[in-house]
């Protein structure tokens, strides 16, 4: 059974991979960095470190569209001679000269030159590693770890080789028809005439996730030695153009896009505002999950348990029942939010936007969704072992979900300027659920710092707005006497911390940029394209903790966690 201790009180800090920043980067955070930030957590009493998914991405840089449920970003790896067996100052040099990677390290992440940068040194490492003698031992370790993972590996790695053959297109369905299946490109390729070239790099592509595998493993045994957890992400879904798509037809349904409904309690843009987020992923067919005995899902939940002691479930409700829309995600659905329901139905032929099973209104749906919830939440508690779960489901929920995650063990997350009563008070801090992480925001939420700049703008506009009343629960939340200042001060910012390290939540998290009081925001739900998933933050750990306004926040941080009894416990 998983494992969240109900009577622990800790801290964390959750912080994107891509956005940490070390000296003798390549323009992203990696694996090292992610050390770094397990070294702050440790030396200012945080005992866990939550982190995004961490899964490869092409084209589409968002972390929860992932090509592979189980294959590793060579985005986030580190390059050097010693991470990378195979890798050599000869190979950096040529490839990545420190002229290009100072404009890589400025401004917030360019992901399509760091992913192309890192891919060409590690398949130079590839074929390095690969023609070397004195790499024997090393060898046997990749073969084995070849062989560990051969559920999945081969057809990720086809899959990888195709999308090169393709030129970096990952839309399988627009890929030639030999190229349409795992079994017909298989045929394809031994019939090739530049096979054993395309055979080489197609096993380096299974290289980059063997180095990937020993990376995130040695930055969890870093975690041990330091007495930190580690709180990893599993997305909720896989890209239409993914490797599990492709190798598993039947396991997907790519006609249809999963999403969620409008939603009056979350900021978000003005497209999913009307119809919903849709986020273009396929739906599950759970009835072909069901006949396999859910050995994808469970394979899924293993693989997060090799690199993390705790795994946060994205969007648990959808597990219970999807929400689904007819057309695709991204330019798509701003199309169709442009449209009169009328023509949404002439666009589908008569489909709209639904539930799977179905709504939680009717009550014979319900119960359907809830057997569905608890059964495969059931599967992936069992596959997950000693990992603790943490899932994503917020807000109000239906009276079946909330019984079944009670009844089920599963620890949820809270966020105090959400949980408001009719009357728009937030809920009192001793109501919320123990069993639960804690957090002002996470990286679909504007920070502190922003959401109280925007209060205040309102506040002053209209006295009389819901935004004056929730920015008098605010201040009232953070204990605050005297004047109402006109942005998050050390003052505010230490008292909304106080508040949220007092809460029974077994967790207590904050965003990078809810300890450092920063508007930093890492996405905005429901846009998409260059611009979402790259903010980088503007220092090292060791760089902020000098600052002559950051330091201070760290270190009235790490008092308030020891005073709050949530210091990390080694």
């Amino acid at each position: 059974m998983s494992r969240v201790d109900p009577n622990s009180r800790l801290a964390a800090l959750l912080v994107p991979v891509f956005a940490m920043r070390r000296h003798g980067d390549h323009g992203i955070g990696d694996t090292e960095a992610a050390k770094e930030t397990i070294a702050f957590c440790a030396a200012h009493q945080i005992a866990v470190l939550q982190i995004l998914p961490i899964h490869e991405t092409v084209g589409d840089h968002s972390p929860y569209n992932p090509i592979s449920s189980r294959a590793l970003s060579p985005a986030l790896l580190t390059l050097s001679e010693g991470a990378v067996p195979g890798m050599s100052a000869a190979i950096l040099a040529e490839k990545s000269p420190e002229s290009w990677l100072a404009q890589l390290r400025a401004g917030p992440v360019k992901h399509t030159a760091v992913h192309a940068l890192k891919l060409e040194c590690l398949l130079a490492a590839w074929q390095a590693f690969s023609h070397a003698s004195q790499s024997h031992a090393q060898m046997s370790e990749f073969v084995a770890f070849e062989e560990t993972h051969a559920s999945w590996l081969p057809a990720y790695t086809l899959f990888r080789l195709l999308i090169e053959e393709n030129h970096g297109n990952t839309h399988w369905q627009d890929w030639r028809p030999e190229h349409w299946s795992q079994a017909a490109a298989e045929t394809w390729l031994a019939a090739h005439s530049d096979r054993e070239r395309m055979e080489s790099q197609r096993r380096g592509f299974a290289f980059i996730q063997w180095v990937a595998w020993r990376q995130w493993r040695d930055v969890k045994s870093f975690a041990d030695e330091h007495g930190v957890k580690l709180l990893g992400e599993m997305s909720f879904g896989v890209s239409k153009s993914s490797a599990d798509a492709w190798a598993n037809p039947d396991l997907f349904d790519v006609n249809w896009s999963m999403g969620t409904r409008p939603v009056v309690y979350f900021d978000t843009n003005k497209d999913s505002e009307r119809l919903g987020q849709n986020w273009g992923l396929p739906p599950y067919r759970w009835e072909n999950h069901r006949s396999r005995g859910f050995e994808w899902l469970r394979g899924r939940i293993e693989s997060e348990r090799e690199f993390f002691h705790f795994c946060r479930l994205d969007h648990l409700r959808g597990y219970f029942r999807a929400y689904m829309f007819p057309w695709s995600g991204g330019a798509k659905h701003s199309e169709f939010a442009k449209l009169t329901d009328a023509e949404i139905l002439e666009q589908t032929g008569g489909l709209s936007p639904r539930f799977l099973p179905g709504p939680d209104e009717d009550p014979t749906t319900a119960a359907m969704n809830d057997l569905q919830g608890r059964e495969i939440i059931s599967v992936m508690q069992e596959a997950a072992g000693d990992m603790g779960l943490y899932a994503e489901i917020m807000g109000a929920m239906p009276d079946y979900m909330r019984k079944a995650i009670d009844d089920l063990g599963v620890a949820n997350l809270t966020f105090p300027l959400l949980e408001r009563q009719e009357d728009r008070t937030l809920l009192p801090v001793e109501a919320y659920r123990k069993l639960s992480l804690v957090s002002y925001a996470n990286h679909d939420h504007a920070p502190l710092a922003a959401q109280y700049s925007r209060l205040i703008k309102m506040a002053v506009e209209e006295p009389e707005s819901n935004e004056a009343k929730d920015l008098t629960e605010m201040l009232k939340l953070a204990a605050w006497q005297g004047d109402t200042p006109h942005e998050l001060n050390a003052g505010l910012l230490e008292g909304m911390q106080r508040a949220l390290f007092a809460t029974p939540c077994v967790l207590a998290g904050l965003m990078s940029s809810d300890l450092l009081g920063i508007p930093q925001r890492f996405n905005l739900p429901g846009t998409f394209g260059a611009d979402t998933w790259n903010e980088r933050l503007e220092h090292s750990w060791s760089e902020y903790e000098v600052h002559p306004v950051y330091g201070s926040r760290i270190k009235k941080a790490e008092e308030l966690i020891v005073e709050s009894g949530r210091a990390a416990r080694r």
